[in-house]
């Protein structure tokens, strides 16, 4: 059962950031793909669907809402608009851990949940929108990996912040 070998992967004692950066590996091994595969394979109402989770996110922002249901949605929708249902299955297996900092995770905190840097994230979603929305193939797995390279380099920060407090 992946589900649950993805859950015995990260234990209850593991440091909730170190385990983000490696979901943060495993989903740029997958996501980089899947924005390409989708960028190629996505029917107009795919299409659609990813373009509503992105809007979805900037309501919920500018409402001052928990933004991490829409975020997942919006990695969701690429995934399936692969028309692979593995990269779905993965992403569904990760669950929680693929969006690790939103409010409603219990790996959410204070500093990461600024307007600021959401607002950041939903950039970095139009761009990966924009590159499946033009059917560019490139431009997609550029814009994702951006995105996740990005991901990752903001939880070090909070790694090594985490490790200078103690």
């Amino acid at each position: 059962n992946a589900t649950s070998a993805f859950t015995s992967i990260a234990g209850e004692g593991s440091n909730k950031i170190s385990v983000a950066l490696n979901v943060l590996e495993v989903r740029m091994g997958i996501e980089i793909e899947a924005a390409g595969l989708a960028a190629r394979r996505r029917s107009a109402s795919q299409d659609a669907a990813i373009q509503e989770a992105w809007n979805e996110f900037g309501r919920q922002l500018q409402k001052g809402q928990p933004t991490g249901g829409s975020d997942f949605a919006f990695h969701r929708a690429i995934a399936a608009a692969t028309n692979n249902p593995f990269y779905s299955e993965v992403l569904n297996a990760l669950g929680s851990r693929t969006i690790p900092c939103d409010v409603a995770s219990p790996w959410g905190t204070e500093s990461t949940l600024t307007y600021d840097y959401q607002d950041g994230l939903h950039e970095e979603h139009r761009r990966i929108l924009s590159g499946i929305s033009a059917q560019d193939i490139t431009a997609a797995r550029e814009a994702m990996r951006e995105h996740l390279s990005r991901s990752q380099d903001r939880y070090r920060v909070r790694l090594a912040e985490q490790g200078a407090q103690h």
